[in-house]
């Protein structure tokens, strides 16, 4: 039996195992009957008639007594919930009857009659067989009917003074196991027949609901009825729970209810108009964040603390809610689902919400199209049915202009004629005859029929047949209304379409690629083969839209579509997931090492000039590739390992592509750990600012200094900037912890400038994503500048020279309000980027900053000490001061000191040290003006 079999399952189980028994009590008691008589006979000679008197009595009460059980089993007629006390009234039952039979086995066991021992032991086996056969389905009741009927009989023949005591002792034991095994197994094989069948039943009853479904969309039932007969087919095969289908309004903001049958009405009209928002019940809050919102207990949920009274009286325990979507993505509504008692939902009962949630979308979808067109064809064509009256013999008296317009039978064509005018032989006789048989049983028939034009034209219509009697009953007159259903059928056609396939490359979308993948693993199961997902994201595609414009990378992706379809084979599936991002199925995978053939056939294929209108664009792209089931055996686990081992293709470099690593897995994992012990960290205080010395090279003073932002982790430790300094960028994070370092900067700067020197100036760094919007602008710190009555001259902005190569006419005009504002400008990491002369002569810099790069090896690298003093002689004629950073050694300070630099900084002169380790230098420089700084060791 399968492991993930539910408890409703079990329930279903239990109850057919405990109908066996009382189904098979009839005859097991009636063959009790005769055996136990005929025992009694055969042994009345040898046996003590009081025993036996006493043993048969009892055999017959017990008969009754089970006899009684199955006539109440069956009149009541339990439900699977109410199972348990006729379960245990069976093992009762079956208790009672081992033993009697195991009293016959030691009470009826003739010491001095072998042959009536034989007998016995005889008809103790097959009375044992027969109570295991009987009540293999309780299977612990049949083991204890084998032991309590074997084991006295085992204990008689046991008797040393019995002849046979050893041997027959023995083989009462090997029977009695035998009986044992037979017991588990034909109860493993009964348990396995009745879960398949209920398997089956399931299937079957939501194959019947769906085609119940399909059959109201068909013919354009209203919504809520639709609707309706989808929560109902839901709650008929759990019949513990309760659906709801709530409808989005026009604006987007409230829910009202469209299909909830079983709910009561107080429940339902509260929840009418519900408000999408957090932590608003489990449909609102589903709504808002576009997830499945799963409640557990909703008398401790805080998300239903509002409608808890409700709930109560609405007797709802716990409830899990699915945001019902279009194909397009867009959110239509929520599907809920409740039960009476708190309950985790299993991964059947969710994946059976999703499948409902994704019927409920389509009939929304289909539904609200076909409203559309019907209001179409009201405002533009104005026009009724089509119309044909025909007399009691069948034979057509008037049509309306619409029948014309339908047919291009003009009224003197066909007045006078029988309708099969317009037979266009689409049907047989059998459908003809089954319309009639209808028409003379009911008067009425309705149905899409093929018919034939004038012309000589098939259509489809959809016709309907009322019949109008006279006084006397009989047959007056025949009204036949039917349209012309081309386009509704055409209109079917396109929204499964749209539903399922891209509308530019005609590729599937995200919906039928998913519903691929799903039945490529089931056949990859059944197969025992393996399945591979390519995941393919075009490189740079942005830059072709930016400066072709969206129509040429329309074509772009049309032609590249192709391009990957003309790579894989006709049974693999493309499909396109949104925006540049593709994905290819290979099905049935039988040597792995083609994926890398495919993979670069497809990268091969994609790095091909395109032709866009008299312009030539290059592209490449990054594939991710995953195999099930070595990496994954769930959809969403595969897309997930796709994706990651995709932008580990990015990473390394583009055009390339990469198999997914369980080391992906965990550096997704790490970093998700880092986005939450950021977040922590603002709000626990962990962050710190340390200052490290900027020394004027020429008279050793400390006139500057750059604050640096420290991390001490409380598990960790500290943790490097370089770690996680890209993380707070691409959370945002960086905004937060950019504006604290700089208000704390700026406030112990005003301190050393008031007590030590009043042209000291702070360096912070500014992080390029925070010249982005999203967080504290420069007018923020330039106003908190003025707020402490600080001076825009002592703070220098360092920057990369990344923000220069990218920058915009917006960052322009940030910098420039940083220099109107008296605030320098410095440009670090200098030399290890895209260094450019033309950005330095375009924006006001105030220094460059020389990477440790360069400066750690100038005293045995000729080349990177040639380099550091171009730099400091380009930056002088420039007139840019110069900042050395990294500098270790008293060797590298000579050299910059004869190169001419002007400031340089560096574990030489301190670590970055905390502010009271900061200030005690500053303090050690005052009392000693000339001398130069010595390393400080406190802080390090």
């Amino acid at each position: 039996m399968k492991s993930e079999t539910d408890g409703r399952v079990m329930t279903q189980v239990r109850a057919e195992q405990v109908r066996m028994i009382f189904e098979a009590s009839p005859f097991s008691q009636f063959s009790a009957l005769v055996v136990s008589t005929l025992v009694a006979v055969f042994l009345w000679p040898v046996i003590s008639h009081t025993v036996i008197l006493t043993w048969i009595v009892l055999v017959y009460l017990i008969i009754v007594f089970r006899l009684v059980l199955t006539v109440r089993f069956h009149r009541a007629d339990p439900r699977p919930q109410e199972i348990e006390p006729w379960a245990r009234a069976a093992q009762i039952g079956a208790l009672l009857a081992a033993l009697s039979w195991g009293g016959a086995s030691y009470f009826l066991f003739a010491v001095d009659s072998l042959p009536h021992q034989g007998f016995l032991a005889f008809v103790i086996a097959g009375v044992t067989a027969a109570g295991v056969t009987s009540l293999a389905a309780l299977r612990w009741s049949a083991i204890g009917f084998a032991i309590l009927v074997t084991v006295p009989l085992m204990i008689r023949f046991a008797d040393p003074a019995h002849p046979l005591a050893p041997t027959m002792s023995v083989m009462v034991l090997l029977f009695a196991l035998f009986m044992v095994a037979v017991a588990n197994r034909i109860n493993r094989n009964l348990t396995e027949m009745i879960v398949q069948r209920f398997e089956r039943q399931l299937a079957q009853q939501r194959e019947h609901v769906r085609n119940q479904v399909l059959e109201l969309l068909a013919k354009a039932a209203p919504l809520n009825r639709i609707l309706e007969a989808i929560v109902l087919g839901l709650e008929q095969e759990d019949p513990r729970i309760r659906g709801s289908i709530l409808l989005l309004d026009g604006s987007g903001k409230r829910l009202f209810t469209a299909a909830a049958p079983s709910l009561p009405k107080t429940y339902n009209e509260t929840v009418d108009g519900l408000e999408v928002g957090p932590g608003v019940g489990s449909c609102g809050t589903a709504a808002f964040t576009r997830k499945r919102v799963i409640i557990e207990d909703i008398a401790r949920h805080p998300f239903w603390q509002r409608f808890r009274k409700v709930a109560v009286e609405a007797n709802l325990g716990s409830a899990w809610s699915e945001p019902v979507f279009a194909a397009s993505g867009k959110l239509l509504g929520t599907f809920a689902v409740y039960r009476r008692t708190p309950h985790r939902p299993s991964t059947r009962e969710l994946s059976t919400l999703a499948q409902a949630a994704n019927l409920a979308g389509i009939a929304i979808e289909r539904s609200k199209s076909e409203e559309a067109l019907r209001l179409a064809a009201m405002v533009y064509e104005n026009s009724s049915e089509a119309m044909m009256v025909t007399d009691a013999d069948d034979r057509i008296v008037a049509i309306n202009p619409a029948f014309t317009e339908t047919t291009g039978y003009e009224e003197a064509d066909v007045i006078g004629q029988k309708p099969r005018i317009l037979n266009s032989g689409h049907h047989d006789n059998s459908f003809f005859e089954s319309m009639w048989e209808q028409l003379e049983r009911t008067g009425q028939w309705q149905g899409e029929i093929w018919n034939q034009r004038k012309s000589g034209e098939e259509f489809p219509e959809w016709l309907t047949i009322n019949t109008i009697h006279d006084p006397d009953g009989r047959v007056h007159r025949r009204v036949a209304l039917f349209s012309d259903v081309t386009e509704k059928k055409k209109a079917d056609s396109l929204i499964w379409s749209q539903a399922n396939y891209d509308l530019l490359t005609e590729l599937p979308n995200r919906r039928l690629f998913f519903d691929r993948l799903e039945h490529g693993i089931k056949r990859a199961v059944r197969d025992r083969t393996h399945l591979a997902l390519l995941y393919i994201d075009l490189d740079r595609f942005k830059e072709v839209n930016d400066t072709l414009g969206h129509q040429m990378g329309d074509e772009l992706l049309l032609e590249a579509s192709q391009r990957i379809r003309n790579c894989v084979r006709e049974s693999d599936t493309v499909a396109r997931l949104g925006g540049d991002e593709f994905a290819v199925i290979v099905n049935e995978l039988k040597d792995a090492t083609i994926l890398a053939r495919i993979a670069e056939g497809i990268l091969s294929a994609l790095a091909k000039p395109y032709q866009l209108d008299g312009d030539q664009a290059f592209l490449s792209a990054s594939i991710g590739i995953t195999v099930y089931p070595d990496d994954g055996t769930r959809t969403d686990v595969l897309l997930k390992n796709a994706d990651q081992a995709m932008f580990a293709a990015k990473q390394d470099g583009r055009n390339r592509f990469h198999y997914f690593t369980a080391a992906m897995q965990e550096a997704a994992h790490a970093r998700m750990r880092m986005v939450r012990d950021l977040h922590q960290a603002l709000e626990a205080d962990q962050f710190s600012v340390h200052y490290q010395p900027i020394v004027h090279l020429a008279t050793g003073r400390v006139d500057k200094a750059e604050a640096l932002v420290r991390w001490k982790h409380p598990q960790e430790g500290f943790i490097s900037p370089a770690k996680f300094i890209p993380v707070a960028e691409e959370t945002g994070a960086i905004h937060e912890i950019g504006n604290r370092v700089f208000k704390e900067a700026t406030r112990m700067a005003q301190q050393w400038r008031a007590r030590y020197n009043p042209n000291f100036q702070i360096s912070v760094n500014r992080s390029p994503v925070q010249f982005l919007a999203g967080g504290p602008n420069e007018d923020d710190w330039l106003a908190h500048l003025q707020e402490i009555d600080m001076p825009g001259q002592a703070l220098v902005i360092e920057i990369t020279e990344g923000v220069l190569l990218k920058a915009s006419v917006n960052i322009n005009e940030k910098l420039l309000r940083f220099r109107d504002a008296g605030v320098q400008v410095a440009i670090d990491d200098f030399g290890t980027g895209y260094s450019s002369l033309a950005y330095l002569k375009r924006f006001d810099i105030d220094y460059l900053k020389i990477d440790r790069t360069f400066v750690s090896n100038l005293e045995t690298d000729a080349s990177d000490r040639a380099l550091s003093e171009a730099i400091v002689v380009m930056s002088h004629k420039l007139g840019f001061k110069v900042i050395a950073e990294g500098v270790e050694t008293e060797g590298q300070k000579r050299i910059l000191e004869e190169m001419g630099c002007d400031y340089a900084q560096g574990y030489l002169f301190s670590r970055p040290v905390p502010a009271e380790g900061f200030d005690a230098l500053l303090q050690a420089a005052a009392a000693s003006p000339a001398a130069d700084p010595q390393p400080a060791s406190a802080g390090c």
